[in-house]
């Protein structure tokens, strides 16, 4: 039996692939940083180690899988972990990021995998240093690893992504009627739910060709923020007016905090090309809109009480009023 290892199987991500990873027939073992109450995949073996301890990483894993997938691969440091630990593997999926691009200007729409990576905020830097270290071993000795990029893959989140960043109470907005937050409702961005994901991975592990290769990892048709939105809107049965609201606003506002991510991947088109994982992962299928998979979402945030009361506060209407009052008076 085909003995895989996926590092990190129990997350937004990962758990479908690892049921995924079972379905299809592999000895499957998963590795987590953190005991679990409750197994979500009890068919899977379970390994608890944190691999910032590296001894006690390498000791537990050792050398003995055909296949890994590593969604923990955050830092050039743990591609050379995989890398000297896993010398005999037939192949490896190392998960990356979009936020390795760095900004994307528009001359660059859509964003294909050949586009420079020059990253201007830490997540994004330590992501483009990971991939590095893994370029350098397929140049030098052809290391069986692939290389995904997602972006905005959502489905088992504990706060869901909005325009302006990540967080549950415009859940609540929505569901009392209130007005909502948006930047330009017109920026496009790829949305993939995680069960579709999890095609990508198992396919890649079929075919030689994408050894060697990076891949975007993003729903294959874009969507703008205003249709994401009222997409939300639809699943919630109630339509409320978005209010557009400048980067400059936000940023002035005392109480509401302007991320890295908004202000260098979220300004701008996120759109990224999905033409060579299309072509070469055909297994990569989309079977979840973008209505169903935002209703597979609130259903997890309600079974996890992870919905709070947007009455308790008060950072959204302030924004609201302050920008009604620079349009009106």
């Amino acid at each position: 039996m085909k003995k895989a290892l996926v590092i990190g199987g129990y997350g937004n991500i990962g758990l479908g692939v690892t049921k995924k990873l079972l379905e299809e027939g592999y000895d499957v073992t998963v590795l987590t940083a953190k005991e679990r109450k409750e197994n979500p995949a009890p068919e899977a073996k379970c390994i608890v180690v944190d691999r910032k301890d590296d001894e006690a990483f390498r000791a537990a894993v050792k050398d003995e899988y055909d296949y890994v997938i590593d969604f923990a691969c955050m830092t050039k440091e743990n591609a050379r972990q995989d890398y000297e630990v896993f010398q005999s593997l037939k192949h490896m999926v190392a998960v990356s990021s979009g936020a390795a691009y760095g900004p994307l200007h528009g001359s660059e729409i859509p964003v294909r995998e050949s586009m420079k990576l020059e990253p201007v905020w830490g997540y994004g830097k330590i992501k483009k240093e990971m991939e590095n270290f893994f370029q350098q071993k397929i140049l030098e000795e052809n290391y069986p690893v692939t290389i995904f990029r997602p972006t905005v893959t959502y489905g088992r989140q504990k706060c869901i992504v909005r325009q302006i960043g990540s967080d549950n109470s415009w859940i609540d907005r929505i569901r009392k009627g209130k007005p909502i937050v948006t930047g330009n409702p017109y920026i496009l961005r790829n949305f993939l739910h995680v069960d579709d994901a999890a095609g990508a991975f198992t396919g890649a592990l079929k075919h030689e060709r994408c050894k060697g290769q990076t891949y975007n990892l993003v729903g294959l048709r874009p969507y703008d923020w205003g249709e994401y939105h009222t997409a939300m809107m639809k699943v919630l049965g109630r339509e409320v007016e978005m209010v557009e609201v400048p980067l400059s606003v936000l940023e002035a506002s005392p109480n509401f905090q302007v991320s890295e991510m908004i202000l260098h991947n979220f300004v701008y088109n996120g759109y990224y090309s999905g033409e060579k994982i299309a072509r070469d992962i055909p297994e990569f299928c989309m079977n979840i809109d973008l209505e169903t998979g935002l209703r597979m979402q609130v259903e997890y945030l309600e079974r996890h009480n992870l919905i709070g009361n947007s009455d308790e506060l008060t950072w959204e209407d302030e924004l609201i009023r302050a920008q009604r009052k620079a349009l009106y008076f």
